[in-house]
């Protein structure tokens, strides 16, 4: 295992306010950073290559948007190495994910962790969100780092139940895609505290009036 034992410890602490059982589900997430290390020069998944920073930028990054998930059924948009899906899907059990990307090296990849550390709760799909039948809905549509948020809100509305969310999430303050936002999209916009990184994070839920 290539994590320093302090690093750990705090990933351990700071994760135990997402799960009853950090210990275990810690050891799952950290076996997901070391697949993405192993498969990084076949997928090109990341440009994080040490996996005590993937603890930081990758899986606690994507925590910091569990409290805004509703419903059960969620649908990660353009998830790439799996984030902020698998690391979401790992800590909230009883929530179903579809993880959706358009590059079918990264779903083959997410089937082979998906297998290997038995995440049930969790299916994947080789296409592009512009192309998903009309007849796939979901409570909660989560993207990381995928598009402009207007364009994000046109790819994921088709796919939103009744009084569905979108959750976006974006580094800087992002005023100006705001500004560009149609004026019948609702949002609301958070300032995200991700443990250990200086950087600035937020997340913009978008929904209809």
């Amino acid at each position: 295992m290539h994590v320093n034992q302090n690093n750990e410890s705090f990933f351990l602490e700071e994760l135990a306010q997402h799960t009853d059982d950090p210990k275990i589900v810690g050891e799952k997430l950290i076996q997901f950073c070391e697949h993405i290390k192993k498969a990084n020069r076949i997928y090109n998944l990341t440009s994080i290559t040490n996996i005590n920073d993937m603890l930081i930028k990758h899986i606690l990054d994507s925590l910091s948007i569990k409290e805004f998930l509703k419903g059960r059924d969620i649908l990660d948009i353009g998830s790439g190495a799996g984030l902020p899906g698998i690391p979401l899907a790992i800590t909230t059990p009883r929530k179903f994910f579809l993880l959706i990307d358009s590059n079918n090296k990264k779903i083959t990849f997410l089937n082979h962790v998906k297998i290997s550390l038995d995440i049930e709760n969790v299916n994947l799909l080789h296409k592009r969100v512009e192309d998903l039948s009309h007849d796939s809905v979901f409570d909660t549509v989560i993207c990381r780092s995928f598009a402009s948020l207007r364009k994000i809100f046109a790819n994921a509305e088709k796919h939103l139940k009744k009084n569905g969310i979108v959750v976006a999430m974006k580094g800087k303050y992002p005023g100006q895609e705001l500004k560009e936002l149609d004026k019948d999209v609702e949002h609301k916009t958070h300032k995200l505290n991700v443990p250990g990184l200086g950087a600035e994070r937020h997340a913009i839920i978008m929904y209809k009036k």
